[in-house]
C-alpha cells in the first residue's frame, strides 16, 4: 500500500495518498453527499505515479456526507421525477463559496505540489466545482477531468471558455445515467471542445458513477501526462 495520511487543509479533512517524489500532483473531487476517502482507495490501484489530495466538501449534504453546495432536495426530486437533468441554467446558492475554498486549498497545497503538473478531478458536483474553478482562478491547472457532471451557470461560464483552450481535458460519462442526462454530459464535452481544450471523450454503458472502463481511460490519460 502507497503512504496514505488524514489531514486538515484549509479546514477541510483531507485523504492525503502518496508523496512528493511521485510525478503527478492530483486534487479529486467528490460528488455531492459523498466522502472524501470514498474514491482514495484507487489512488493505490490506479497504476499512475501522482500524489493524490481528497479533500471532503466543506458541508454536510442533505443526503448525508459531504458536499461543495447543498442542494433543494425536494426540488431535485421533482426534477428527476421527469427525467434525468441537464443543470446548465442552475446557479448553486454556495457556489462563489466553495469556489473560494477550493482556491484556498490549492493555495495551501502549492509547497507541496511545487513544479509538477496539477490535475483536478472532479465527479458529478465535484467536476461542476472543478470547472467552475478553472473558468474563474488566475492561474489553471496542467488538466482537468470531468467525471459524470454537468454544466452550471451557462451564461456566466460560456463568456470565460476560452481559459481552456489547448488544456487537455479528459470527460466521462453514462448513457444510461439517471441523475445527470447524457445529454449533459455531451453538453459539457462540446462546452470544453467550444473553448479549444484537447478533450478525451469517453461515453460508457453504464449509470451515474465510475466503472472500471472510465478508470482505465482516466489512467490512459494521466499517465500520457507525466
Amino acid at each position: 500500500m502507497r503512504p496514505e495520511t488524514q489531514r486538515t487543509i484549509a479546514g477541510l479533512a483531507t485523504t492525503v495518498v502518496g508523496t512528493t517524489d511521485d510525478k503527478l500532483a492530483i486534487v479529486f473531487l467528490h460528488g455531492f453527499s459523498m466522502h472524501a476517502g470514498d474514491f482514495a482507495p484507487f489512488a493505490h490501484s490506479l497504476g499512475v505515479s501522482a500524489q493524490y489530495w481528497f479533500p471532503n466538501g466543506p458541508i454536510v449534504g442533505g443526503l448525508g456526507g459531504q458536499a461543495w453546495w447543498d442542494i433543494d432536495l425536494a426540488r431535485r426530486a421533482d426534477s428527476l421525477a421527469e427525467g434525468p437533468r441537464d443543470l446548465y441554467l442552475e446557479v448553486p446558492t454556495g457556489r462563489d463559496a466553495a469556489r473560494a475554498a477550493f482556491a484556498q486549498f490549492l493555495d495551501e497545497i502549492a509547497p507541496e505540489v511545487g513544479a509538477r503538473p496539477l490535475v483536478i478531478i472532479g465527479f458529478s458536483q465535484g467536476g461542476m466545482l472543478a470547472f467552475d474553478h478553472v473558468l474563474h482562478a488566475p492561474a489553471r491547472p496542467a488538466a482537468l477531468a470531468l467525471l459524470s457532471s454537468s454544466r452550471i451557470a451557462w451564461p456566466q461560464w460560456q463568456p470565460r471558455l476560452a481559459r481552456v483552450q489547448g488544456l487537455p481535458m479528459f470527460v466521462s460519462h453514462g448513457r444510461t445515467d439517471d441523475d445527470l442526462a447524457f445529454a449533459a454530459g455531451e453538453a459539457i464535452r462540446d462546452a470544453a471542445l467550444q473553448g479549444g481544450a484537447a478533450v478525451t471523450w469517453l461515453p460508457f454503458d453504464g449509470g451515474h458513477g465510475v466503472p472500471m472502463i472510465v478508470w482505465r481511460g482516466l489512467r490512459k490519460f494521466l499517465n500520457a501526462l507525466g
